[in-house]
């Protein structure tokens, strides 16, 4: 006689997979929905939260009227196309060839070059990140470098003063000493906009990581604004890597708009103005190079989310930090494991 057989228990149902991180998670997710998608093809598809963002690109040069009236035709551009706020770069309202040129442009930040850029901004409707002011500073043989944020009414929203001072002797470059003439910033620090908490930040900042872990993690920052001035040779060889590196480690959209071209006999910057998704992808840049001009891209912080989390680095962050502070006082010749 055949011993009973005890049926096999009914599989369960498995739960829904997330999709491999092979691609943005947004675009991941949604290129598993049925039916035909732009995501699919790799092409972002923003949530209706996006705000649309435009980053800039010029060669300023030594007057200050006709660079005005550049970034016054990009804000126009900008605002036909829909954008609520124009990214320019450092150095937006004057390149001289002389560090005594740039001491005597100078002027407060109520004075009146900046008063025809809050004018600009109410103008146009549109918030501006005016990437590197000349405002007077702590005394007559210094200035200081300072990053304004103006809201679509011509208020101050923030003024960040550039922490990192370009002093470099460049490889086959300039020399370049920016502390003999402008004093360095006391605080960084963070504004909420339209298109997210942004981080201002100035050029050199770039190569300062723990800057960004520190407005990013622990000051909310969801938009990293880098306008630049980058030299030729130090472009070529580390400004998009650079600017990827940091979207990619603080998980947050970053804006680099920049300076492109010859200003004047002694000085050229290297251009190619990005913007940057969370995802380290670059989402819109310029067709040429040095041309001036804009290149707009949404800022969707449902993408944001989604790339946080599916790889919580934040979290993953704070673990490390308490791990790093347990060994601080241990040397190197502690035992590891």
């Amino acid at each position: 006689m055949q011993p009973p057989v005890t049926p096999e228990p009914a599989p369960q149902a498995s739960a829904p997979q997330q999709p491999p991180l092979t691609a943005p998670p947004t675009l991941a997710a949604a290129a598993q929905a049925p039916g035909p998608s732009a995501a699919a093809a790799g092409v972002p598809v923003p949530s209706p939260g996006s705000v649309l963002v435009a980053v800039g690109q010029m060669t300023a040069g030594g007057d200050q009227g006709a660079n005005l009236a550049t970034c016054t035709r990009l804000a126009q551009e900008a605002a036909l196309a829909g954008c609520r706020m124009l990214f320019l770069p450092e150095c937006f309202s004057f390149i001289g060839e002389s560090q005594a040129e740039s001491l005597a442009a100078a002027q407060p930040l109520d004075g009146p070059l900046m008063g025809r850029y809050r004018e600009l901004a109410r103008s146009t409707g549109l918030w501006l990140s005016l990437g590197g002011f000349q405002e007077t500073g702590p005394d007559p043989q210094h200035i200081y470098n300072t990053h304004v944020v103006l809201d679509d009414q011509g208020h101050t929203a923030a003024a960040y003063r550039k922490i990192h001072l370009f002093d470099v002797d460049v490889p086959s470059g300039p020399v370049l000493m920016e502390s003999r003439t402008t004093a360095p910033g006391a605080q960084a620090l963070v504004v909420d906009t339209p298109c997210g908490r942004l981080a201002p930040t100035t050029c050199y900042d770039l190569r300062f990581p723990e800057l960004y872990a520190h407005l990013t993690w622990e000051r909310g920052a969801t938009v990293l604004a880098v306008p630049s001035a980058f030299t030729v040779v130090t472009g070529a060889a580390h400004w998009e890597v650079l600017l990827r590196a940091r979207a990619i480690e603080c998980q947050a959209y970053v804006v680099a708009a920049a300076q492109a071209g010859r200003h004047n006999a002694k000085r050229e910057s290297y251009g190619h103005a990005l913007i940057i998704d969370p995802w380290g992808s670059v989402v819109a840049r310029l067709p040429e190079p040095l041309a001036t001009g804009i290149a707009t891209a949404p800022i969707d912080p449902a993408h944001l989310e989604a790339v946080r989390g599916r790889m919580p680095c934040g979290a993953h962050r704070a673990k490390g930090r308490a791990a790093y502070a347990q060994g601080a006082g241990a040397g190197s010749g502690g035992q590891g494991l």
